[in-house]
C-alpha cells in the first residue's frame, strides 16, 4: 500500500507540474494494481480529460459514476467527457443527474440546458438557464446561453437583451458580441450586426465565426467585394469548416461577369477537399429491384418553413401520388411555424434532424431505405451536403434551392428546365446530370392572403413607378448604373427598392444615383417588410425590374401574380436564366432582354404605353392561373416520372 501511495503522490506531482503524461503513467500504475481507486479513477479522467483523450476519461468517470452515484463532482465529468465527444444525448444524462443532485447549482442548470438545446430542445433549455440566472444572477455564460436559446425559437428581440446584457457584465465576451450579431442581422439591423461582429473579430482576430458572420453580413449590404474578402479570410483561419465555406461559393453567384468555369472549379474544390472523400468510404446499396414497386422519396431542406422556397416545394408535397411514391421529409431547422405544421400532413415520415450530425442522419436515411434522396437547399445556410457526400441513398438529387451544381461527385443529378439551362449550354459546369423537366422546372404556389390586383398606379399618380424587391446582393453596381440611365429615359419616373435597410444604405442608394445624375427624390427606398406588406407594396408599382446577372425568382412569381410585369435580362448560366423560365411559361417572352440595352428598350417602351401595362395588369394573374405554373398536380406527375426514371437508370448500374 506504501507504494500506492507513492505512486499517487507522484502522479499528483506530475500532474501539478503539468506533466501529463508522467502522471498519467502513474495513475495507470496504482489502478493496475487497485482497480477501483476512487482516487486514481479521478484523477486518471482529469489527467486524460486534459490531455485531449475524453473517451478515456469517459471511462474512468463512468466507472466511478457506478461506485458512487451520488457524486455530482464525477458525473459533471462524465457529462464533460460526453461532450466532448459529442455524445450529446449522454452527456445531457449526466448532467441532468447533477441537476436532480444539486439542483441549487447554476453551473449544473448552465451545463443541462447547453446539452438540451443541441439536442433540439431550446424551450427546456431555456427553462434551466432561466434556473441558473435565477440562482446566480452573476453567470454570465448563463445570459449568453439563455439569448442562445430564444435567438433559435426566433425570438431574435428578446435574445438581443440577452446578449447585451452578457456583454455588460463581461465586455471581452467574444461569443456574445458574435451572437448579438446574428440576432441582430436575423432583425435586418445589419449595420449593427456588422459592428457587434467587428467588435467579436477585434477581440478574437484568430476566430473564424465571426469573420464567416462579417461575410454573409457584407454580402446582405450588397458589398460583394468584401464579402468574399472576409470568407476567404475566415477559410484561412479553418480551412476544415466545409458549410461556412459554403457561404463563399453562393456568394461568387452575384459577382458580375465572373466566369462560369471559375465558379465551377471552386465548387469542385470544395467538393474534392470536404465531401468527396466522404463518399469514397460510402458503403455500397442493396437495392430492391421489384418492378414499379413504391419508391421511398427523401427531401431534405432547412425550409420547410415560411420561406420563399417553400412557395414551390409546398405544391409537390402537396400533390404526390402516395400510392407509388413514400414520402420522407428530413427537417433540417429546429424552429417551426404553422407552414411546418401544414407540411408535416403531406408527408407520410417526418424527420427532425437539426440536432443530429450528419453520419447520424446518413444512417437515419439508410435505415429509413430511401430510394431517392433530393437536397432543397444546395449551397445556402442550413444545408445538409456532407450527408449526400455520405451516399445514403442510391439515387442523390439537387433541386430548387440552389442556382448552381453542388459539385459534389455523390449527387447524381440536378433538375432544371430547358429554357434555364439550354442543352449542352451549361452541362460542363455541373457534376451532376442535368435533367429537364418538361415546360418549367418549377409550379409557384401564390400566397393565400395576397390583396386582389389594382388598377394600374400610373392612371392616377401620373408618374410610372419601377420597383425591385430582390435581396439586396442581386442589385450590383452595374444593375443601379442601368436602372439609373432608364429613369433618366423616362421622364418622371420613379423606383422603389426595397432591401434590409440600414443607415449606411439609406444613403448610399440614393447617393448613388445623384453620382449617376438622377434626383434623388425619384428613388424610394423601403426597408424589408412582411410578406402580405411587401405584396401590397409590390401592388403599388407599375413595372418590375429584375437585377442580374442573379435573376430574382419568388419576387418575379409574386410580382407577376400581383399584374406587374418584369423586366429580366437572360444570360449564358442558370444564375442569369432561370427566373425567366416563368416568362417562358406565360408567353411573356417579349419582357426577356439578352443585353442591357433591350432591357433599357423594353423597360422604357412599357412605361410609355399605359393601355399595354394596364391589359397586362388586368390580365397576368388570370394567366398564371391557367398555366402550368400552378398545375401542382401535372407537375408533380412529371416530376415523379422523371424520379422512376432515375431509380430505373440506377438499377443498371
Amino acid at each position: 500500500m506504501d507504494q500506492v501511495a507513492q505512486q499517487l503522490d507522484a502522479g499528483v506531482g506530475h500532474h501539478k507540474a503539468g506533466r501529463l503524461a508522467e502522471a498519467e503513467a502513474a495513475y495507470r500504475t496504482v489502478l493496475s494494481v487497485l482497480p477501483d481507486n476512487p482516487q486514481a479513477l479521478h484523477l486518471l479522467g482529469l489527467v486524460t480529460l486534459a490531455s485531449g483523450k475524453p473517451a478515456e476519461a469517459e471511462t474512468c468517470f463512468r466507472r466511478l459514476a457506478q461506485l458512487a452515484p451520488r457524486n455530482a463532482q464525477v458525473l459533471a465529468a462524465l457529462g464533460q467527457s460526453c461532450w466532448l465527444q459529442e455524445k450529446v444525448a449522454a452527456a445531457a444524462e449526466a448532467f441532468a443527474a447533477v441537476v436532480n443532485i444539486t439542483p441549487d447549482d447554476p453551473h449544473a442548470h448552465n451545463n443541462l440546458g447547453i446539452a438540451l438545446r443541441a439536442l433540439g430542445d431550446s424551450v427546456a433549455a431555456e427553462r434551466h438557464h432561466r434556473r441558473a440566472i435565477q440562482l446566480d444572477p452573476r453567470l454570465t455564460a448563463a445570459y449568453n446561453n439563455l439569448g442562445t436559446d430564444l435567438a433559435e425559437q426566433g425570438r431574435a428581440a428578446e435574445a438581443i437583451e440577452c446578449f447585451m446584457h452578457a456583454i455588460r457584465r463581461d465586455g471581452a465576451f467574444v461569443q456574445a458580441h458574435a451572437n448579438l450579431g446574428e440576432s441582430l442581422a436575423e432583425l435586418g439591423r445589419l449595420e449593427e450586426a456588422l459592428a457587434a461582429t467587428r467588435r467579436a473579430i477585434e477581440l478574437a482576430p484568430s476566430d473564424p465565426r465571426p469573420r464567416y458572420n462579417l461575410a454573409v453580413y457584407l454580402r446582405g449590404m450588397g458589398q460583394l467585394d468584401e464579402a468574399i474578402a472576409a470568407h476567404r479570410a475566415a477559410a484561412a483561419l479553418d480551412p476544415t469548416d466545409a458549410y461556412q465555406q459554403c457561404n463563399l461559393l453562393y456568394t461568387l453567384n452575384f459577382l458580375p461577369g465572373l466566369d462560369p468555369s471559375t465558379v465551377f472549379a471552386e465548387h469542385r474544390d470544395w467538393a474534392k477537399r470536404h465531401a468527396d472523400p466522404l463518399t469514397v468510404d460510402a458503403p455500397p446499396h442493396t437495392i430492391d429491384r421489384t418492378p414499379g414497386r413504391r419508391l421511398r422519396i427523401g427531401y431534405v431542406s432547412p425550409h420547410f418553413t415560411a420561406h420563399a422556397v417553400n412557395l414551390f416545394t409546398q405544391p409537390i408535397l402537396a400533390s404526390h401520388d402516395h400510392e407509388q411514391f413514400e414520402i420522407f421529409c428530413y427537417f433540417s431547422l429546429q424552429r417551426e411555424d404553422a407552414i411546418t405544421a401544414r407540411l408535416q400532413t403531406y408527408a407520410d415520415h417526418w424527420r427532425q434532424i437539426h440536432s443530429l450530425s450528419d453520419p447520424l442522419v446518413a444512417e437515419l436515411v439508410r435505415s429509413d431505405k430511401i430510394d431517392i434522396l433530393v437536397d432543397l437547399s444546395g449551397h445556402v445556410p442550413g444545408n445538409r451536403l456532407l450527408v449526400f457526400a455520405r451516399r445514403p441513398a442510391p439515387v442523390q438529387v439537387t433541386y430548387i434551392g440552389y442556382q448552381n451544381t453542388t459539385g459534389m461527385a455523390a449527387m447524381d443529378y440536378r433538375l432544371t428546365d430547358e429554357w434555364s439551362d439550354p442543352p449542352g449550354a451549361t452541362d460542363a459546369f455541373h457534376t451532376e446530370k442535368l435533367v429537364r423537366l418538361p415546360g418549367s422546372f418549377f409550379c409557384y404556389r401564390p400566397s393565400r392572403n395576397a390583396p386582389p390586383v389594382t388598377s394600374l398606379p400610373a392612371l392616377s399618380s401620373g408618374c410610372v413607378t419601377f420597383g425591385s424587391f430582390n435581396y439586396f446582393a442581386k442589385v450590383t453596381p452595374e444593375v443601379l448604373a442601368v436602372w439609373a440611365k432608364l429613369l433618366a429615359t423616362v421622364e418622371n419616373s420613379k423606383l422603389v427598392i426595397l432591401p434590409h435597410l440600414t443607415r449606411s444604405l439609406h444613403a448610399a442608394i440614393p447617393k448613388t444615383f445623384a453620382a449617376l445624375g438622377v434626383d434623388t427624390a425619384r428613388v424610394h427606398v423601403v426597408d424589408r417588410l412582411p410578406r402580405e406588406q411587401y405584396l401590397e407594396l409590390i401592388g403599388l408599382v407599375d413595372i418590375a425590374l429584375d437585377p442580374f446577372p442573379f435573376n430574382g425568382h419568388t419576387t418575379t412569381c409574386d410580382a407577376l401574380w400581383q399584374g406587374v410585369p418584369v423586366v429580366t435580362l437572360a444570360g449564358a448560366t442558370y444564375a442569369s436564366r432561370f427566373g425567366s423560365s416563368g416568362h417562358v411559361s406565360l408567353g411573356l417572352e417579349e419582357l426577356i432582354a439578352f443585353n442591357r440595352d433591350e432591357y433599357l428598350h423594353i423597360a422604357a417602351g412599357l412605361a410609355q404605353d399605359l393601355d399595354r401595362l394596364s391589359s397586362m395588369r388586368a390580365t397576368l394573374r388570370y394567366r398564371m392561373a391557367e398555366s402550368r405554373l400552378l398545375d401542382y398536380v401535372g407537375f408533380t406527375r412529371n416530376l415523379e416520372t422523371e424520379y422512376r426514371r432515375m431509380f430505373d437508370a440506377c438499377q443498371t448500374r
